[in-house]
């Protein structure tokens, strides 16, 4: 298993206040403390996660809760479309001639996508209707600065609360928000997977900065 899946599960883990560390990174996938380490010492040199050790609960936790790793995972609907633009342009190249400066682009991606010539299919994909819509509500309520009521389920239960949303953001497991909740009075983050109903209630909220005060 690659070292994508436990820094995902790791960001996953502390954004849920779980304060994971090495020890429970290498519990979690069967790898030494050592390879825990380093995960841990990657997310914070070449992805810049602001992570810190909390001594008190034995884990680590982020100082700057609006910060989202960078998009540097690709899904199997991303190869899929970059292995479909790949092949194109090597068609077109045929005919017009290589372009430089986007050959060396289109050769530095074939070194990450398992590319495949024959595969040549414009790629099918499946929507989610009632995702899109979802996201396109919570993105205008950021647009109007108007607060959200929510009713959403984790693991254990569902609940509603009312939030400030700041911004969504696609990862490779989902799409989230991050909002201000004004029960817990704390930056939050949420699945749009896991919102059973959203509703804006009109009401506008002051923006600030998320994480600050």
């Amino acid at each position: 298993m690659s070292n994508m899946h436990r820094i995902l599960w790791f960001d996953e883990q502390i954004r849920s206040r779980r304060y994971p560390n090495a020890r429970s990174l290498s519990e979690r996938f069967e790898i030494s403390v050592r390879q825990a380490g380093r995960d841990i010492e990657y997310m914070q040199n070449s992805l810049l996660a602001p992570m810190s050790y909390n001594a008190k609960e034995r884990g680590y936790e982020y100082s700057n809760q609006a910060y989202i790793l960078p998009s540097v995972f690709l899904s199997e609907t991303d190869l899929r479309i970059l292995s479909f633009l790949i092949y194109k342009y090597e068609e077109a190249a045929k005919s017009i001639g290589y372009v430089e400066g986007l050959d060396r682009v289109v050769q530095t991606l074939k070194r990450f996508v398992p590319y495949q010539p024959e595969n040549s299919d414009l790629p099918i994909f499946r929507a989610d209707s009632a995702l899109a819509d979802r996201k396109h509500e919570v993105d205008e309520a950021i647009r109007q600065s108007h607060k959200l009521r929510i009713a959403y389920t984790d693991e254990e239960e569902e609940y509603e609360v009312v939030v400030h949303p700041f911004r969504t953001y696609s990862q490779a497991n989902g799409v989230y928000l991050i909002a201000l909740c004004e029960q817990s009075g704390e930056v939050e983050y949420y699945r749009l997977e896991r919102m059973t109903r959203v509703v804006d209630t009109g009401e506008e909220y002051r923006k600030k900065a998320a994480g600050k005060d």
